[in-house]
Protein backbone atom coordinates (compact mmCIF):
# COMPACT_ATOMS: atom_id res chain seq x y z
CA UNK A 1 0.00 0.00 0.00
CA UNK A 2 1.16 3.41 -0.81
CA UNK A 3 1.94 5.61 2.03
CA UNK A 4 -0.03 8.73 2.35
CA UNK A 5 1.90 11.92 2.41
CA UNK A 6 0.16 14.49 4.43
CA UNK A 7 1.03 18.14 4.26
CA UNK A 8 0.29 19.94 7.38
CA UNK A 9 1.52 23.38 7.91
CA UNK A 10 2.00 24.94 11.23
CA UNK A 11 0.02 28.08 11.98
CA UNK A 12 3.17 30.14 11.64
CA UNK A 13 3.87 28.71 8.19
CA UNK A 14 0.25 29.34 7.15
CA UNK A 15 0.47 32.97 8.31
CA UNK A 16 3.75 33.39 6.47
CA UNK A 17 2.25 31.95 3.28
CA UNK A 18 -0.79 34.24 3.53
CA UNK A 19 1.52 37.19 4.17
CA UNK A 20 3.50 36.38 1.01
CA UNK A 21 0.27 36.05 -1.02
CA UNK A 22 -1.05 39.37 0.29
CA UNK A 23 2.31 40.94 -0.34
CA UNK A 24 2.32 39.73 -3.95
CA UNK A 25 -1.26 40.96 -4.49
CA UNK A 26 -0.38 44.32 -2.98
CA UNK A 27 2.65 44.66 -5.29
CA UNK A 28 0.47 43.84 -8.29
CA UNK A 29 -2.17 46.38 -7.25
CA UNK A 30 0.45 49.08 -6.62
CA UNK A 31 2.09 48.35 -9.97
CA UNK A 32 -1.25 48.62 -11.76
CA UNK A 33 -2.01 51.89 -10.00
CA UNK A 34 1.37 53.30 -11.05
CA UNK A 35 0.81 52.22 -14.66
CA UNK A 36 -2.70 53.69 -14.73
CA UNK A 37 -1.45 56.93 -13.15
CA UNK A 38 1.33 57.16 -15.72
CA UNK A 39 -1.14 56.58 -18.57
CA UNK A 40 -3.45 59.31 -17.22
CA UNK A 41 -0.53 61.74 -16.97
CA UNK A 42 0.63 60.96 -20.52
CA UNK A 43 -2.88 61.48 -21.93
CA UNK A 44 -3.26 64.72 -19.98
CA UNK A 45 0.08 66.04 -21.23
CA UNK A 46 -0.87 65.10 -24.78
CA UNK A 47 -4.17 66.97 -24.47
CA UNK A 48 -2.41 70.00 -23.01
CA UNK A 49 0.12 70.01 -25.87
CA UNK A 50 -2.68 69.83 -28.43
CA UNK A 51 -4.50 72.70 -26.72
CA UNK A 52 -1.26 74.70 -26.55
CA UNK A 53 -0.69 74.29 -30.31
CA UNK A 54 -4.30 75.36 -30.99
CA UNK A 55 -3.90 78.44 -28.80
CA UNK A 56 -0.58 79.33 -30.44
CA UNK A 57 -2.22 79.20 -33.88
CA UNK A 58 -5.14 81.29 -32.63
CA UNK A 59 -2.71 83.78 -31.11
CA UNK A 60 -0.77 84.03 -34.38
CA UNK A 61 -4.00 84.66 -36.30
CA UNK A 62 -5.06 87.33 -33.82
CA UNK A 63 -1.66 89.04 -34.03
CA UNK A 64 -1.95 89.13 -37.83
CA UNK A 65 -5.49 90.47 -37.59
CA UNK A 66 -4.34 93.13 -35.11
CA UNK A 67 -1.58 94.21 -37.51
CA UNK A 68 -4.14 94.57 -40.31
CA UNK A 69 -6.49 96.57 -38.09
CA UNK A 70 -3.64 98.83 -36.98
CA UNK A 71 -2.66 99.40 -40.63
CA UNK A 72 -6.26 100.22 -41.52
CA UNK A 73 -6.48 102.56 -38.51
CA UNK A 74 -3.33 104.34 -39.69
CA UNK A 75 -4.77 104.72 -43.20
CA UNK A 76 -8.01 106.15 -41.79
CA UNK A 77 -6.06 108.57 -39.61
CA UNK A 78 -4.04 109.73 -42.62
CA UNK A 79 -7.24 110.13 -44.64
CA UNK A 80 -8.78 112.18 -41.82
CA UNK A 81 -5.81 114.55 -41.99
CA UNK A 82 -6.30 115.05 -45.76
CA UNK A 83 -10.08 115.23 -45.81
CA UNK A 84 -10.48 119.01 -45.41
CA UNK A 85 -7.68 119.99 -47.80
CA UNK A 86 -8.33 121.49 -51.22
CA UNK A 87 -6.21 118.81 -52.89
CA UNK A 88 -8.36 116.04 -51.46
CA UNK A 89 -11.61 117.74 -52.48
CA UNK A 90 -10.23 118.30 -55.98
CA UNK A 91 -9.09 114.67 -56.24
CA UNK A 92 -12.54 113.38 -55.25
CA UNK A 93 -14.22 115.77 -57.69
CA UNK A 94 -11.97 114.52 -60.51
CA UNK A 95 -11.99 110.78 -59.68
CA UNK A 96 -15.54 110.26 -58.49
CA UNK A 97 -17.52 112.98 -60.26
CA UNK A 98 -15.46 113.47 -63.42
CA UNK A 99 -15.20 117.23 -62.92
CA UNK A 100 -12.44 119.43 -64.33
CA UNK A 101 -11.26 122.98 -63.73
CA UNK A 102 -12.42 125.70 -66.10
CA UNK A 103 -9.00 126.03 -67.75
CA UNK A 104 -8.73 122.31 -68.65
CA UNK A 105 -9.71 120.69 -71.91
CA UNK A 106 -11.37 117.30 -72.20
CA UNK A 107 -10.44 114.99 -75.03
CA UNK A 108 -12.81 112.17 -75.93
CA UNK A 109 -11.60 109.21 -77.97
CA UNK A 110 -13.91 107.58 -80.48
Amino acid sequence: MASRISFSYSKQEQRHRKYKERSAILRIVVTLLVIISFAVVVVDISNQNREMRRLELENRDLVEELALVEQRQYEIHELEKKIDTNEFIEQIARDELGLVTPDEYIFVED
